[in-house]
């Protein structure tokens, strides 16, 4: 990918914003982030047209164009506010993040599934902070690497990991060795998954998103046939000033007998419940990211469309 100009000006941009909103208190860096937001909204227009165009698709018939238009704004304020408490990681200990996140008896969920000793495979998505999620985590003592994408750009890519080292979070690439990936869940730790993207470098099938199909990564249950670890959905959603710990129910795959049906099961199911939390807090997620991006052929367009239904 080509060395735009206008990319290094954004990471410059965010270089500079971060000793200034590590100074301020954090209302005040929200302000600051609310009114780069709504910048974006009125002059990145490509950017404000791709997360209209994708509600319009997820919501057609669901809400006017009106509803759309003034939900893809708080989208964009979402984010503003969530790149600012990305920045201020390096500030943060347990107490504070304590303060930040209403964690209710979702970390207890998880030392529960620790204590069985088969790693956890914590599956979240790009849904309110999970950079915040993983600082949690992290600083409540739980070891463990999250599985991301490496972005072509190297400056915002060394900028992510420099931010991950100060949780001490460590990041493995998602073309790594599956071999890598299941020595994490052999050393019983916990390995974060976002697989909530359309990624056509990696292995997956069709499933439904939305009422349409949308390519999914099947890594996840893959990784949980071979190692026996639980799929265990899990979002850091924002609430007022203050964000809120949601554990699921874990994900327990069982083999059947056509593996490929296994997949399929329970790729649907955890999708699934991605698209429950996404309606539930729909200003929270990436609408700029292009999730019907591959097109599937149309006999597997009908069949993925037909088997939800057979599921409802």
């Amino acid at each position: 990918m080509k060395n735009k100009p206008y990319r290094y000006l954004l990471y410059l941009g965010l270089r500079i914003l971060q000793p200034i909103v590590l100074f301020l208190p954090r209302k005040f860096s929200f302000q600051i982030g609310k009114v780069l937001a709504r910048l974006a909204f009125f002059f990145i227009l490509k950017e404000r047209e791709k997360t209209i165009r994708h509600l319009t698709l997820a919501y057609a018939g669901e809400k006017t164009t009106q509803e759309i238009y003034g939900l893809a704004y708080r989208v964009f304020l979402h984010w503003g506010e969530a790149v600012v408490e990305a920045l201020r990681v390096p500030r943060l200990n347990r107490d504070k993040v304590d303060r930040l996140v209403e964690t209710g008896d979702g970390l207890a969920k998880i030392e529960r599934i620790l204590d069985e000793g088969k790693g956890m495979i914590l599956l979240t998505a790009h849904l309110g902070n999970w950079e915040l999620l993983a600082a949690l985590v992290r600083l409540h003592g739980h070891p463990g690497t999250v599985v991301g994408k490496e972005i072509y750009y190297e400056k915002y890519n060394q900028e992510i990991l420099r931010l991950r080292g100060h949780i001490t979070l460590r990041t493995i690439y998602q073309d790594a060795s599956p071999r890598e990936l299941l020595e994490v869940l052999r050393k019983k730790e916990i390995l974060g998954i976002l697989p909530d993207q359309d990624i056509d470098s990696l292995e997956g099938i069709f499933v439904p998103f939305f009422g349409r199909p949308a390519y999914t990564v099947t890594s996840p249950v893959k990784l949980a046939l071979v190692s026996g670890a639980p799929i265990v959905p899990v979002f850091l959603v924002r609430h007022g000033p203050h964000y809120r710990l949601l554990v699921e129910e874990p994900i327990r795959v069982e083999k059947k007998e056509d593996r490929e049906d296994t997949i399929r099961e329970y790729t649907e199911r955890w999708s699934r419940v991605i698209e429950d939390k996404i309606r539930t807090y729909p200003e929270q997620w990436v609408w700029m990211h292009r999730r019907w991006k591959t097109a599937p052929p149309p006999e597997a367009a009908q069949a993925t469309l037909s088997g939800a239904q057979s599921h409802d």
